[in-house]
């Protein structure tokens, strides 16, 4: 065939395919069509839900883990519970965040906010979805919760040096969260302005005692107190401490720590607005080789809730 032909014929399987195509593209819906190749806007785009995976237990139950991204690079949303953010089966509606702030952060996560909450599928119930839905920027997205595939299921079992997730507590004999899903401390009653202080009890859970390589068994944690739920951001007089922060000073806390490694953690909180607010508590042993939030491991939750009075 001459070049003249070659030509011709390639010019023709272009077309072809762009008409082929472009009736494809007409028939995707207005807000997918250029969502590949579209750069994140300031504000104006939508949070979207995050299935991070499914872990196991012992007696059937299965606990379903869920994130988000927030899609725009400065608006900061809250969305309150109801149409626009529910969880389905009903029964375990009202354990999603509200609030939505954006993240920047490197590697794999990017602008993901990983295990901001867990729920618990019983095993009577064996094979329920749960379903998050989101409602912003214009855009509705619904993400399920299964335990179906085993590329989403997550180990409970030590990292490649013994960590595990770390331990808080409410009350130094109380209960204790050790996973995603964590505890509910009792609730708090203060008035707009007043400071609230927040306290729990920590603990890293590192079975380490294997590897004399390591420079030290037990590693100091990481503690963020994060609006989870609520009408306005409270001021918190010190809302991050990294682990290796914490191992250099008190870090404004007590550093108070008794002969089982439990440590006393605090913050003040202030709300500017009345209303009824969930702050979650993430504990993270970061500081130690084995343990990375790109990884998801090792951190765990537990939740405040505060009930502000005019």
């Amino acid at each position: 065939m001459s070049r003249l032909g070659r030509f011709a014929s390639g010019a023709l399987a272009v077309a072809l395919s762009g008409l082929m195509a472009a009736p494809l593209y007409a028939q995707l819906p207005a807000h997918l069509r250029d969502f590949p190749l579209a750069s994140r806007k300031a504000s104006g785009e939508p949070i979207a839900p995050m299935f991070n995976g499914w872990i196991g237990n012992p007696d059937g139950s299965v606990q379903l883990v869920f994130g988000f991204a927030n899609q725009n690079r400065e608006d900061v949303l809250d969305i309150p519970l109801g149409p626009d953010n529910k969880l389905e089966p009903a029964r375990f509606d009202g354990a999603q965040p509200t609030h939505f702030p954006t993240y920047r952060r490197g590697g794999f996560v990017g602008i993901q906010e990983r295990g901001v909450f867990a729920v618990t599928v019983p095993a009577d119930m064996a094979g329920t979805e749960v379903i998050w839905t989101l409602t912003s920027g214009g855009q509705t997205y619904s993400v399920p919760g299964r335990a179906t595939s085993t590329s989403y299921e997550m180990s409970p079992d030590p990292a490649a040096f013994g960590s595990t997730n770390p331990a808080i507590r409410f009350d130094p004999n109380g209960m204790e969260s050790t996973d995603r899903e964590g505890i509910y401390a009792s609730r708090l009653t203060a008035r707009v302005g007043e400071p609230v202080t927040l306290t729990a009890y920590v603990q890293d859970r590192g079975v380490r005692e294997q590897y004399p390589e390591l420079p030290r068994f037990i590693y100091p944690v990481g503690t963020e107190w994060i609006l989870h739920q609520g009408p306005a951001v409270p001021e918190f007089d010190q809302a991050r401490i990294t682990g290796r922060e914490r191992d250099r000073q008190d870090a404004g806390e007590s550093g108070r720590q008794d002969g089982n490694g439990w440590e006393q953690v605090t913050t003040q909180a202030t709300f500017p607005v009345p209303g009824d607010y969930v702050v979650r508590l993430r504990v993270d042993n970061f500081s130690a080789p084995d343990s990375k939030f790109d990884n998801q491991c090792c951190w765990t939750n537990a939740y405040v809730p505060v009930t502000i009075t005019p």
